[in-house]
C-alpha cells in the first residue's frame, strides 16, 4: 500500500543535546531500523540544554504530531522531560514515548510513575522493539504495552548486520565529531555501569572499513569510537588500530581502552600510532582492590599500572585517566594515593568524578549494603557512603577542581609534576593551600590566577625547581617576563649560532623589534624572542643550548 503524506502518521523526534558539539546517534539508528515503514513521515527538532524551551514546544506544535519520541540520558533529562511536558499541555491526544539509559530497568517503572503522561518506555537497545511499536501504533491501546519489553532489558541481536548510521539522512555531519559503534555491549562486570557484562557483539573488521570509508567519504576526520573496551579482544583491537594507522591516517580517533589488557601485539600498534591520531582513555576508577571486588571490577592492580605505564610513556598520543569517588568501601585515603600515583605515572589528564548511580544498574541494588546514599534525581550522584562521609565527598569534588585547574591545564601541568616531586604528601597539601586561597568546586579562576597560586604554594613550601617550572611556562603562556614566577630572564643582544630551535619560527631571529632574553634551567638554558608583528605576547620563538657561556 502507497501513502501519501496526507495519510501518513508523524513521528516528531526531538533531540536534546548537552552542547552544540554533540549529535543524537538514536535517530539515525531507530530511523534506520524502521525507514521501511512507509506509513509514517518523520520529523526532527534538535536543541540543547541551553535552548529556550517555549520555542521549542511552539515549532513542535507547529507538526501536528501523531507521536513524539525522545532520548533521555543523564544530562539532558530535565530539559526533555520539560519540553514533553509542556507539549502534553498544549496536545495531550499526541502520545509520548521515550527511550535511553534512563530507561534502564527500574528507569521505566519510574518514569511511569512520575510523568504518567507518557504513553510508553522502551527499555533497551530500541531499533527492532521500536520498530513493533510503530507496526501496532493504530491496535487498541488497550492491546500495548507501556513498557516495552515487559521485563528486562532489550538487545538487538541483529545489530552487527544492521546498516550504517551514516547511511540515513537523519545522521548528523556538521559537528565537530561524530560517534560510531565497532562493538555493542561489554564483557566487563562493573556494577555501576549501564553497560555491565552486557551481551558483546562485533562489527567485523570489513564493516569497520566500510563504515569509516563512508564517513571519508563525508570529510569527517574527527571519530569518537563508543565501545566501552576497544582493546578486548586484544588481537581484534590491534587489528583496528593497524587499520586506523595505515588506511585512515587523516582520521582522529578517540578510544577507550582498559590498560590490564596490553598484549605484546597491541602494544606494537599503540607504539607504531601516528602523532596525534590517537585520543586514549582509561578507566583506573580506583587501584585498591577491595574496592575493586566490592564494584564488580576486579582489575588486576599490577596490570593495570603496568600498562598505564606503557601508555604514559608514549608520545603520539596523550593518555587521560578516569577515577570514581563514592565507590562501595572506597575511602578518601584511596582518593589521594590514587591520584597521587596517576601523578606519577605522569598520566596526560586526570579526570576525577564522583559516582554516579544510574537506573538500571546493579549498583542500586547493594546500595543499601554499602550505606550509600546518592541524589534520587540527576546526577544521581553518591553524597555519603560508609566509608566517605558528606565532607570526604565535598573534597573530592573540590579537589576535582583543583586538578582541573592546574594538573590538566597544558601550561601548568609540568609545574605541577615538578612541585610534586619536591613535596611530601603533595596533593594534600596543595588542596588544603587551595581551601586556603579560597578555592572551592565551583571557582572560575583565570590563568593568571592559577599560576601566582602555585606560585604562593611554591613559596609556602620552599619548592625551588617548581617554581622555576613554573616560571618558565609562565612566559610561554604569555605572561611579562620579570613578573609573577620569573625571578629567572635577563635580556640579552642575540641568539647564539649553536642553539637549536626548540618552537616557533626562526624567521623572527634579527627581525626588527625583536627582543631576546635569556631563561637559565639546570640542564639547559632557553633563548626567548619575542616580536608582537610574529605573535601577540607569547614567545615568537625559543632556541636552547647546554651552553652556559652566556651567563657568566
Amino acid at each position: 500500500m502507497e501513502y501519501s503524506n496526507a495519510d501518513k502518521r508523524r513521528l516528531v523526534f526531538l533531540t536534546v543535546n548537552s552542547s552544540f558539539s554533540h549529535s543524537s546517534l538514536a535517530l539515525p539508528l531507530l530511523h534506520s531500523a524502521c525507514k521501511t515503514l512507509e506509513q509514517w513521515q518523520w520529523l526532527r527538532y534538535d536543541m540543547t540544554n541551553e535552548s529556550d524551551i517555549m520555542s521549542a514546544v511552539q515549532e513542535i506544535c507547529s507538526y501536528q504530531a501523531d507521536l513524539l519520541v525522545s532520548d533521555l540520558y543523564l544530562f539532558n533529562r530535565r530539559t526533555a522531560l520539560e519540553v514533553l511536558h509542556r507539549y502534553h499541555t498544549l496536545d495531550p491526544d499526541c502520545r509520548i514515548a521515550v527511550g535511553g539509559p534512563e530507561c534502564l530497568g527500574s528507569g521505566a517503572d519510574d518514569l511511569l510513575k512520575q510523568y504518567p503522561w507518557i504513553d510508553c518506555v522502551f527499555r533497551g537497545e530500541g531499533e527492532s522493539i521500536f520498530r513493533q511499536y510503530l507496526e501496532q501504533f493504530d491496535a487498541e491501546s488497550s492491546c500495548l504495552n507501556r513498557i516495552i519489553p515487559a521485563a528486562g532489558n532489550a538487545v538487538f541481536q541483529e545489530w552487527s548486520d544492521s546498516d550504517y548510521p551514516v547511511n540515513d539522512e537523519f545522521f548528523v555531519t556538521d559537528k565537530p565529531f561524530v560517534q560510531i559503534e565497532t562493538s555493542r555491549g561489554c564483557p566487563m562486570r562493573c556494577l555501576y555501569c549501564t553497560s555491565g557484562n552486557t551481551q558483546t557483539r562485533y562489527r567485523s573488521p570489513e564493516q569497520v572499513r566500510t563504515e569509516l570509508n563512508l564517513l571519508k567519504e563525508r570529510n569527517i576526520q574527527e571519530i569518537r569510537v563508543l565501545d566501552r573496551t576497544f582493546n578486548l579482544p586484544q588481537e581484534r583491537g590491534a587489528a583496528l588500530l593497524r587499520m586506523f594507522r595505515e588506511e585512515f591516517p587523516q582520521m582522529r580517533f578517540h578510544l577507550e581502552l582498559h590498560p590490564q589488557f596490553l598484549n605484546e601485539t597491541l602494544q606494537e600498534e599503540l607504539q607504531k600510532a601516528l602523532p596525534g591520531q590517537l585520543h586514549i582513555e582509561v578507566g583506573i576508577q580506583c587501584l585498591a582492590s577491595q574496592v575493586q571486588q566490592y564494584a564488580g571490577r576486579n582489575s588486576n592492580t599490577a596490570a593495570v599500572l603496568k600498562g598505564l605505564d606503557f601508555l604514559c610513556q608514549q608520545t603520539a598520543f596523550e593518555t587521560h585517566a578516569d577515577l570514581l569517588a563514592g565507590l562501595p568501601g572506597q575511602k578518601w585515603e584511596h582518593i589521594i594515593s590514587d591520584t597521587t600515583t596517576l601523578m606519577q605515572f605522569n598520566t596526560g589528564e586526570i579526570q576525577l568524578e564522583i559516582l554516579k548511580v544510574l537506573p538500571g544498574t546493579p549498583l542500586r541494588e547493594i546500595t543499601a549494603e554499602h550505606d550509600i546514599r546518592y541524589s534520587r534525581s540527576t546526577p544521581y550522584d553518591v553524597m555519603q557512603s560508609r566509608t566517605m562521609s558528606v565532607g570526604d565527598i565535598q573534597n573530592v569534588r573540590d579537589l576535582s577542581r583543583l586538578l582541573d585547574l592546574t594538573y590538566n591545564h597544558r601550561y601548568l601541568h609540568l609545574p605541577l609534576l615538578a612541585m610534586s616531586r619536591e613535596c611530601p604528601d603533595f596533593v594534600t597539601r596543595l588542596l588544603a593551600f587551595f581551601h586556603q586561597f579560597g578555592g572551592n568546586a565551583s571557582v572560575l579562576w583565570n590563568l593568571k590566577k592559577r599560576f601566582l597560586f602555585l606560585l604562593d604554594f611554591c613559596r609556602e613550601y620552599n619548592l625551588p625547581q617548581g617554581q622555576l617550572a613554573l616560571a618558565y611556562q609562565w612566559l610561554l603562556a604569555g605572561f611579562q617576563p620579570g613578573q609573577g614566577p620569573d625571578e629567572y630572564t635577563f635580556k640579552t643582544a642575540h641568539i647564539p649560532p649553536e642553539a637549536v630551535l626548540e618552537l616557533g619560527s626562526a624567521e623572527c631571529l634579527n627581525a626588527r623589534e625583536t627582543r631576546y632574553w635569556i631563561f637559565p634551567m639546570p640542564d639547559k638554558i632557553y633563548y626567548l624572542a619575542y616580536n608582537r608583528n610574529f605573535v601577540l605576547n607569547q614567545p615568537a620563538a625559543v632556541w636552547s643550548t647546554s651552553d652556559r657561556t652566556n651567563l657568566a
